[in-house]
């Protein structure tokens, strides 16, 4: 069963004392229609069932003084009143009560009543676990019909996310995809990964970060499921050299010119800033590239965000990884292809 959980009452559905019945809402059903959801097999719940002062979920907001103790502020600085607190605890019991196998959060106040997280943009299209007063609920936190309307070009994006709730909806648990990642390899590590698993593969990913001017590590991943990740800087050695003699380090760049000369499709997210980064600092040419993650979906939805956390919330059911760190707003060496 799938249970969607809107913000609050508005004038129209208070006038039809149903909830879900205004405009937006019904454009809302008529997505979930399109992605192949029966709207009327839903069950649908508000956060606060009322109306609050000037359409707006900051009508039920005050002070931190005024706020639902031991609760964070909905956005910074306005916090809901604790004279709201009980509907937030009827929510919390009457979703204990279903138990649906999904529950789909629209909009920020929602997402802040289930998880507590309060940013809709960054959470949107992530299964997660609900807070601790629901447990072992699976949440998928989505924009609202409000937002659609007001932000026309979120449509996409929120028929990808009614998309994986469709698929979701079928299960209670959290099912993640499992990886394998090849870590604080050896020279003989590198050459046993080749052998068995990038020899054998058609197609191969490629990622590097880098740190000022200089590239900390490179990645491969030869399959969906397998990774390598090659270290040239390491915050484990007072010096930070991850190799131990420069001859090693040596060896491990020939390892990786060799490994991009194999004749491979290669392809990664905004590959274009690797290769020419790998050819300038370290002279490793990349002749076959072919794929950019980036680009394919910039070609397949040029209305979409294009950066790698996106996509990933998009097409994959990963964890929210780019937001697992903090990136300083100074540290101008990050890819923008992986941020945005």
């Amino acid at each position: 069963m799938l249970l969607i959980v809107g913000e609050f009452l508005s004038a129209a559905d208070t006038e039809t004392g149903r909830p879900f019945s205004d405009g937006p809402s019904r454009l809302f059903k008529a997505l979930l229609h399109q992605v192949g959801i029966d709207p009327s097999e839903c069950e649908y719940i508000n956060v606060i069932p009322r109306t609050p002062a000037g359409n707006s979920m900051f009508g039920f907001c005050g002070s931190k003084e005024d706020g639902i103790p031991h609760m964070r502020y909905l956005k910074r600085g306005h916090y809901v009143r604790a004279e709201f607190h009980s509907d937030i605890q009827h929510l919390w019991a009457h979703i204990n009560e279903r138990k649906p196998n999904l529950v789909l959060a629209l909009g920020d106040m929602p997402l802040w009543a289930l998880t507590s997280e309060t940013s809709i943009k960054s959470a949107r299209g992530r299964i997660t676990l609900g807070n601790s007063a629901i447990p072992g609920i699976k949440i998928l936190p989505c924009h609202s019909p409000r937002q659609l309307i007001a932000e026309w070009h979120l449509r996409p994006i929120i028929l990808a996310d009614l998309t994986k709730a469709r698929r979701e909806q079928a299960f209670p648990e959290i099912r993640r995809p499992q990886r394998f990642i090849h870590l604080h390899p050896t020279l003989a590590d590198l050459e046993s990964f080749l052998t068995e698993f990038i020899l054998p593969c058609t197609n191969l990913d490629c990622d590097i970060e880098t740190k000022g001017e200089m590239i900390t590590c490179v990645g491969f991943a030869p399959s969906k499921d397998r990774a390598i990740v090659v270290p040239f800087f390491t915050e484990a050695q007072p010096d930070g050299n991850y190799w131990r003699t420069v001859h090693e380090e040596y060896l491990a760049w020939k390892w990786v010119a060799r490994v991009l000369r194999l004749g491979k499709r290669v392809g990664g997210q905004n590959f274009q800033f690797d290769m020419q980064y790998l050819w300038r600092k370290m002279g490793i040419k990349s002749p076959n590239f072919t794929d950019d993650t980036m680009l394919m979906h910039h070609a397949h939805q040029p209305e979409m965000l294009k950066g790698l956390g996106f996509l990933g919330s998009v097409y994959t059911d990963e964890l929210s990884w780019k937001f697992m760190h903090k990136i300083a707003v100074a540290d101008k060496t990050a890819k923008k292809g992986d941020l945005e």
